[in-house]
């Protein structure tokens, strides 16, 4: 089991990326008309992705089977306009592949400059576990997850510094999540990204730690009462960390199309692992695809 000291010493990173913005008009030009300011406060770009991708599960039992598993379509979009936006966060390999979900950001500006950006964002930061779907798919009985409720996506609402040195960025996210009913929870996620051009290639190296409060882990890995069985036993979950680390490439093929392939390896803490539903320390996700930009 990873101990909670590793996670811990991992987290104590500060980092950040450079963002361009707009100058300030040369001497002697004519100052911008009110309606092309209007104009430089709206930008949309749209785009549409699909990828092979490997995808190891947390759960015990749940393995990729079909076709269909190792195919992810994804449709993403950034929109901003005057401090709001819809962004899928292209340094991340879930917001690149996953920007309708997990990746995609709906947040207001609160301050922005060339060092630093204050924003707060609505986003889902865990999906949700569909025991029965997932047992139906596979055509096969899963013991662990017969007859466990389901576990619905974990919503958020977080305020979330950025931090912004040459190549790299540092964000911090503090959220609160809303899961079932009344359940909710915390939690606080750093995350690094350094971007590299290589010739054609952009390539971000990443790195997250995430803390989630006991609420969040114990809902979605917690064995209720009335949940257990021969194949679960009783467990209460507490506060837990889960670590990332990953890559992401991006090639252009040609002005609208591109190759993106992104590696993430993720490793969680025993609070996760040592539950009944759990069978491994760590997840593996490798993706390769492209995107068409409109």
């Amino acid at each position: 089991m990873l101990s909670r000291k590793l996670f811990a010493t991992l987290f104590l990173l500060f980092l950040g990326i450079p963002v361009c913005y707009a100058t300030e008009t040369a001497a002697g030009e004519p100052a911008a008309t009110e309606e092309q300011e209007e104009e430089s406060d709206f930008s949309f770009q749209a785009m549409v992705g699909v990828s092979v991708a490997y995808d190891s599960s947390l759960l015990k039992g749940v393995h990729q089977q079909d076709a269909d598993d190792y195919l992810n379509l994804a449709f993403l979009v950034d929109v901003y306009y005057r401090g709001f936006f819809i962004q899928s966060n292209h340094r991340r390999a879930n917001g690149l592949w996953d920007g309708t979900s997990h990746g995609g950001e709906f947040g207001y500006q609160i301050e922005a400059n060339e060092e630093w950006e204050l924003d707060i964002i609505l986003k889902n930061y865990l999906g949700g576990i569909e025991p029965g779907e997932l047992i139906d798919k596979k055509e096969k009985n899963i013991p662990t997850l017969e007859g466990l409720e389901n576990r619905l996506p974990g919503h958020g609402v977080a305020i979330r510094y950025s931090r912004f040195i040459d190549d790299q960025m540092y964000s911090l996210d503090l959220a609160r999540l809303s899961m079932e009913g009344e359940e909710s929870g915390w939690l606080l996620e750093g995350f690094y990204s350094y971007f590299i051009p290589y010739r054609n290639w952009d390539i971000y190296y990443g790195g997250a730690l995430t803390y989630y409060s006991s609420s969040i882990v114990d809902y979605f890995y917690g064995i209720d009462q009335h949940e257990v069985s021969p194949a679960r036993d009783l467990y209460q979950a507490g506060g837990g960390f889960r670590a990332q680390f990953e890559i992401v490439a991006q090639y252009p093929l040609s002005k609208s199309w591109s190759f993106n392939g992104t590696i993430t390896q993720s490793f969680y803490s025993d609070s996760f692992t040592d539950s009944p539903l759990v069978d491994h320390i760590y997840t593996t996700q490798i993706m390769l695809g492209v995107l068409y930009v409109f």
